[in-house]
């Protein structure tokens, strides 16, 4: 998602139409309800010759512009299409319950964003959750994104997030904060065995119970960090300014401070010398222990990744999905360790 400035909400007119079209199942009637929803916000539709997307497909993603030439982003929340696979444990309401829940507290204790990396929050939609959310646009640079977004901006990032205090997260009504370490990620596995077990075999499953059983003995005694839960590529916003930014809250929570490192890593088509130059950055604050610990951070997380893309695979190709071979070759190089996956 790319991001969205004005100041007031929405007029009770534009409130009481959203309540109405939320309710409706057709893709076009949520395009034609979220269109109708900027023109009642005064913003007038830019079109765009790359339609902006949801990595979920749980959002529209609207960019308005005002009668003084402002850019707006509206991110209208919808149901997931017919023959969409969500995450294991996944209820689709909740990508915008965190959203909006965590853009609330935001903006309770960092309105300005000056700690966090995140576009400012315009208006929220009624109800709870918010069936939408406007949001200050963020123009990014021009430029491909290998060209624009560098290893200092991603690093950056990752330090900025997880330097949030988990504490005012904690508690907070409305705001089902995802739960991202390995205590975490096995929880989810489990409810994936009928999916993954024909792909995985016996044998791969009881060595992912042993796996795991010795990443919480490493892991858990780390303090749980903020973690954005869907740190790639297409959610990070490099400005004009060189300022990067996150977007796309969907899967905030807390837990394993190496999760969105790993995320960002496996997810990202950079060469692989430039990975390796990245990985080798991220490991090289810590040593000992803490190395240890870290890699088994990012193993834990890798191993999750890889087990859900088998998930997905198995769910929509059967035996015949033709990223099996690779992903299973990926959890092999995680439940292993080392060489297999760690550069020297």
């Amino acid at each position: 998602m790319r991001s969205a400035g004005r100041t007031n909400n929405a007029e009770p007119a534009a409130t009481a139409r959203t309540a109405t079209y939320v309710t409706q199942t057709s893709l076009e009637q949520h395009e034609r309800a979220a269109r109708e929803l900027l023109h009642s916000l005064d913003l007038e539709l830019v079109e765009r010759s790359s339609p902006l997307a949801s990595g979920h497909r749980s959002s529209l993603l609207l960019l308005g512009q005002n009668h003084a030439g402002k850019m707006f982003l509206l991110k209208y929340y919808v149901p997931p299409a017919k023959g969409v696979i969500l995450p294991a444990q996944t209820r689709y309401e909740d990508f915008a319950r965190r959203e909006t829940g965590f853009y609330r507290l935001l903006d309770s204790i960092d309105p300005n964003r000056r700690e966090f990396p995140a576009p400012k929050t315009v208006a929220f939609g009624p109800g709870e959750p918010a069936p939408w959310l406007l949001l200050e646009w963020l123009p990014a640079a021009v430029g491909p994104p290998e060209e624009v977004v560098a290893q200092d901006h991603v690093i950056t990032l990752l330090q900025q997030v997880a330097s949030i205090p988990t504490d005012r997260m904690m508690g907070r009504r409305g705001l089902p904060m995802e739960h991202w370490e390995p205590i975490g990620y096995l929880d989810r596995i489990r409810s994936m065995y009928d999916a993954v077990l024909f792909v995985l075999g016996e044998p791969r499953w009881r060595q992912l119970q042993r796996f795991f059983a010795e990443a919480v003995r490493w892991t858990d005694g780390r303090k749980h960090v903020l973690v954005h839960g869907d740190f790639q590529g297409d959610n990070v916003v490099v400005t004009e300014t060189d300022q990067p930014f996150l977007v796309d809250f969907e899967q905030i929570g807390i837990g394993n401070r190496d999760h969105d490192f790993a995320w960002f890593w496996l997810h990202s088509d950079r060469r692989p010398e430039w990975k390796r130059e990245l990985l080798l950055r991220w490991l090289g604050n810590t040593v000992g222990g803490d190395r240890i610990r870290s890699e088994w951070g990012i193993r834990s997380a890798v191993t999750y990744l890889a087990i859900r893309r088998l998930r997905w695979g198995f769910l929509s190709h059967g035996d015949e999905d033709p990223r099996a071979s690779a992903n299973l070759a990926l959890l092999d190089a995680a439940l292993e360790g080392g060489a297999a996956l760690f550069p020297a």
